[in-house]
């Protein structure tokens, strides 16, 4: 038997880690430079949370005596960082099929959810939760409608206790002339996908419609009823729009159907700021580390977008790219503040103004009594790749695990050079 047990003992640190227990005293962060985001900074201040909720934020908090005490003096104290677009949790190994799931056959696929297909065990979710990325928005692909978004917990036993806000919107892409076709080819494609956008978005209203007056109840189509919200509860639509022409025409689409809209990727906002300004369209923009949509852009456009959409008074979220990259997401936003981006908005897009975009900021995004307690103690600027080491982070308070396969390989590789064998 010990035979047997001292190999698996060896296995126990590779193993996915153990979702943190419910909280079960108060704790008080004190001494902390408090980052509320919704009320500045507070300077030596103290946060208290016990149940998962913030209690109190101030200066002068009183602690009680069954409170654990975490002393912050020099460090800082921040909302959950929060990526507002990725497909985390639904994609482990792009090269390998078996773990990819972000992604169902057929073009109109809103009632799919992608909380129901998030992989809480994940090895890429403990890499990103180190960076201070506590929240995820986890959106399918694929199609025109690619099914409903999802906003997750980046920690949980199970992807239903994991999940924040089972449906955040419907995700739309809208479609894009394909350049390596012939022109009129192209074209031609292009107009019949976008009829076929309006032929079923026009079905579900009228489905809609239909229900709600009490007229002849239609067939029951799973698709349609997912969509019934849209049109009856302002659900909002994430539509994936880059480049200009898709960005016009999906403004043309939300003004036809009169419905909420969030537009995701906007790479050409820059072209048409006044129009999302009037139209009152909020905009994520994914991913600031990429190099312009056309050689005659200028190089540095993508780093400065943010502060151009911050100059034209656009509420907007930042967003990496992808899985794995997500863990990139503060340093992306510390580009655009070298590009012009205000510290205070860069801090709120990823914070406050992406939960506000989300339709979460009742829960998360600032420091404020009655939200979850998401938050994380730093050391350094995180927007900053060289001085930012978050070393404590809570998830409804419940204190997470920092360490992750990144980490593990790290110790083992320095214990490798520390054994003589390998002098």
């Amino acid at each position: 038997m010990q035979r047997i047990l001292v190999p698996l003992l060896g296995l126990l640190p590779c193993l996915a880690q153990i979702p943190a227990p419910p909280q079960q005293r108060p704790i008080a962060l004190v001494n902390a430079r408090l980052y509320t985001v919704s009320h500045g900074v507070i300077e030596n201040g103290t946060l208290l949370f016990a149940n998962g909720r913030i209690l109190a934020v101030g200066r002068d908090v009183p602690v009680p005596d069954t409170a654990v005490r975490i002393d912050c003096t020099g460090k800082r104290v921040y909302p959950g960082f929060i990526t507002a677009a990725s497909r985390l949790g639904l994609v482990e190994i792009d090269a390998v099929r078996a773990t990819r799931d972000y992604a169902e056959v057929g073009e109109f696929n809103p009632n799919i959810t992608a909380a129901t297909a998030f992989n809480v065990e994940s090895e890429i979710i403990p890499t990103v939760r180190s960076n201070g990325i506590l929240l995820a928005h986890v959106m399918p692909e694929g199609g025109l409608i690619s099914g409903r978004s999802s906003i997750m917990l980046l920690d949980g036993w199970t992807a239903p206790e994991a999940t924040l806000k089972a449906v955040a919107g419907v995700v739309v892409r809208m479609p894009e002339r394909p350049w390596w076709e012939e022109r009129r080819s192209a074209e031609q494609r292009y107009r019949q996908q976008l009829q076929r956008l309006y032929d079923f978005l026009e079905q579900a209203r009228q489905y809609s419609y239909a229900v709600r007056h009490g007229a002849a109840r239609p067939t029951r189509d799973l698709r349609l009823e997912a969509m019934r919200a849209v049109f009856e509860d302002s659900l909002p639509l994430f539509v994936h729009a880059n480049r200009y022409e898709q960005i016009q025409e999906a403004l043309r689409l939300k003004h036809h159907f009169n419905v909420r809209m969030v537009l995701v990727g906007a790479a050409d906002a820059w072209r048409c700021l006044e129009e999302l300004r009037q139209a009152d369209v909020p905009v994520i923009l994914v991913r600031t580390h990429r190099l312009p949509l056309r050689e005659e852009e200028p190089i540095d456009m993508p780093y400065r977008l943010p502060a151009l959409l911050e100059q034209a008074g656009l509420r907007f979220a930042i967003a990496e790219e992808h899985s794995w990259p997500q863990r990139n997401l503060p340093f992306n936003v510390g580009t655009a503040i070298a590009h012009g981006l205000s510290e205070d908005a860069a801090l709120r897009s990823i914070t406050l103004w992406a939960a506000e975009i989300l339709g979460i900021a009742d829960r998360v995004g600032s420091l404020e009594p009655g939200k979850d307690a998401t938050l994380f103690i730093c050391s350094g600027d995180p927007f900053d790749v060289r001085t930012l080491k978050v070393e404590r982070a809570f998830i409804q308070g419940r204190e997470i695990d920092l360490t992750s396969r990144h980490t593990r390989l790290e110790q083992k590789y320095r214990q490798r050079y520390r054994q003589p064998s390998a002098q």
